[in-house]
């Protein structure tokens, strides 16, 4: 047998607590003496917190998991309705060059959701042929039998927003082809066209542009404006307010989820001459919480820290001051441990940045251009006794890629080898936990690993897109057409959550393997490329080794 592991662990053979042989990083080759059962031991070389691949094989006799191909059975159809042709679906109508055809799936308790039409097909002419939704909820789906019953090609989303479409299909024989057309399943109405020539049609590929560096500018944080009347109060944006008038009352409103948790503070821009007051009043009228900023260790805030929401509704926020004060104040509101940001500007990879949670509630930003692959470690350690920091790393697009409060250790939070899912400006957040502390705190972060440099995607088009599903110990086949000299690149991937390992193999006319593919290098879905040796029907034989479930096939053109 042969044992590898791959990343800083060690690999033990046991048998009856017995160590019989180890390795660490190279292979572990071995003769077994004994029939029985063995115990492979796997252990840190170092770090804390690693993803490492265990693999074992033989190294005298062939895979048994290996599998000798079976051309996939045929369906056999006429373009006639036949008895032949309505296991394809119910017969439609004949397709022409340059027309479109309009159908419906009505009512699928009457039969199956597949119908059928036919061209009549030149040897060396090329065709295009799309199916798309019109109305309802139908998944378009092609396919296209040669005029011997074989089956040439098939589709599902080449031709975006769940359209079907079989691009430049080169024809190889005269006669009358039949077309499958299926609606996954749903009721509508769709669109079917068929265009056919002596020349490919003309296909724009696409162009992946290498991704520029973004400035990080001189963070600008926006004075408080006044809210327009009756406005809602959005998070982490202040606001500003007036009690005009003794007695006066100015009322704000904020729409909240159940599970959330609103902090809301109010601040006199004049604490000496104002001494604001806030209540939160639900959708019935009933105050749930007050403040006032004359209370007992408010800092000179009415503040309502982490109130919890238990309605989907729109909630009153009403500000007031006593007897016969007046004056100007801001407004700041925001779900769970913040309420107001101050943005610090940008930070360089292992510099300390000191920064001051001044008051509850306040969320101080750092900005950090990184790129897809980075991995990061990010710690802000806090200066006094005070504040129990809380971080936050937000992706360009707003998503929560990390948070941690005490992961260094009470009370130091630490975010250890986050690894970067897309390129861009990232926010580095720092609050007080449960909007309770203040204080200073210093901030630092490094790279674990630094992505490698872009190398741009070639440009590429798409010749099959794919959305099923397959069982456990089941094999599918989904065949297309290419040319000789065509450069393909062959992706499988298993939807999250389905717990599908698929496995991948390229087939040519005659069912012999030219092409393979299990496990990436980032993950265990199929990755690999391949160029076509000559002009035929090649299939892409799918199964999950042991395992089944939802999956994505796309084959693309690489230029």
């Amino acid at each position: 047998i042969s044992l590898r592991a791959l990343g800083p662990v060690s690999v033990r053979l046991e048998r009856n607590a017995t160590i019989i042989a180890s390795t660490e990083g190279d292979p572990l080759e071995i003769t077994l003496t004994e029939s029985g059962d063995y115990l492979v031991r796997v252990q840190l070389t170092n770090g804390e917190n690693i993803v490492y691949e265990l693999g074992l094989g033989y190294t005298d006799r062939p895979n048994p998991a290996s599998f000798t191909s079976t051309p996939p059975p045929q369906t056999v159809g006429v373009p006639t309705p036949t008895p032949a042709l309505a296991d394809l679906g119910e017969f439609i109508d004949t397709l022409e060059n340059g027309a479109n055809k309009g159908g419906v799936f009505e009512d699928l308790r009457l039969g199956d959701s597949n119908q059928v039409y036919s061209f009549e097909g030149t040897s060396g002419d090329y065709i295009n042929l799309s199916m798309s939704r019109v109305s309802g909820d139908i998944d378009p789906l092609l396919r296209l039998f040669s005029p011997t019953g074989e089956l040439l090609a098939v589709d599902d989303n080449t031709g975006g927003n769940r359209a079907a479409l079989l691009r430049n299909i080169l024809l190889r024989q005269d006669g009358t082809y039949t077309v499958q057309a299926s609606s996954g399943g749903f009721t509508g109405s769709y669109q079917i066209a068929l265009l056919s020539g002596a020349q490919p049609l003309p296909v724009t590929p696409t162009i992946i542009p290498q991704p520029t560096r973004q400035e990080i500018g001189t963070p600008v944080n926006p004075t408080p404006a006044a809210i327009r009347f009756n406005g809602n109060l959005q998070d982490q944006v202040t606001v500003a307010g007036r009690i005009s008038r003794p007695g006066f009352i100015q009322r704000f409103f904020f729409q909240a989820e159940p599970g959330d948790f609103a902090t809301i503070g109010v601040r006199a821009q004049d604490p000496a001459s104002l001494q604001p007051f806030v209540e939160i009043i639900n959708p019935e009228g009933e105050i749930l919480r007050s403040a006032s900023a004359s209370d007992e260790n408010a800092n000179g805030e009415a503040l309502i820290t982490l109130l919890p929401i238990t309605e989907s509704e729109r909630y009153t926020v009403m500000v007031s001051a006593p007897d016969d004060q007046t004056g100007d104040f801001v407004v700041t509101y925001g779900t769970g441990n913040s309420r107001e940001s101050l943005l610090r500007g940008a930070a360089e990879a292992d510099s300390p940045y000191d920064g001051l949670i001044a008051h509850v509630g306040l969320r101080e930003v750092w900005q950090l251009q990184l790129y897809e692959g980075d991995v990061i470690t990010v710690t802000a350690n806090p200066l006094n006794n005070t504040l129990d920091p809380v971080l936050e790393l937000a992706a360009p697009d707003g998503t929560i890629v990390a948070t941690d409060d005490n992961g260094g250790g009470f009370p130091v939070p630490l975010m250890r080898s986050i690894r970067i899912p897309t390129s861009g400006i990232y926010e580095l957040r720092v609050t007080g936990a449960n909007a309770g502390s203040i204080g200073p705190y210093r901030l630092v972060w490094r790279y674990e690993t630094i992505a490698p440099t872009f190398t741009p995607d070639p440009p590429r088009y798409l010749i099959m897109s794919m959305d099923d599903e397959i069982n456990e110990g089941q094999y599918q086949f989904y065949p297309f057409q290419a040319q000789a000299g065509q450069r393909l690149r062959i992706n499988v991937i298993a939807q999250p959550g389905s717990g599908l390992d698929p496995v991948a193999v390229l087939l040519d006319e005659n069912g012999s393997e030219i092409a393979q593919g299990d496990d990436s290098e980032i993950d265990l879905n199929p990755r690999f490329m391949v160029r076509i040796p000559a002009n035929g029907t090649y299939t892409l034989r799918i199964n999950g080794y042991l395992s089944g479930g939802r999956f994505e096939v796309l084959i693309e053109t690489l230029y």
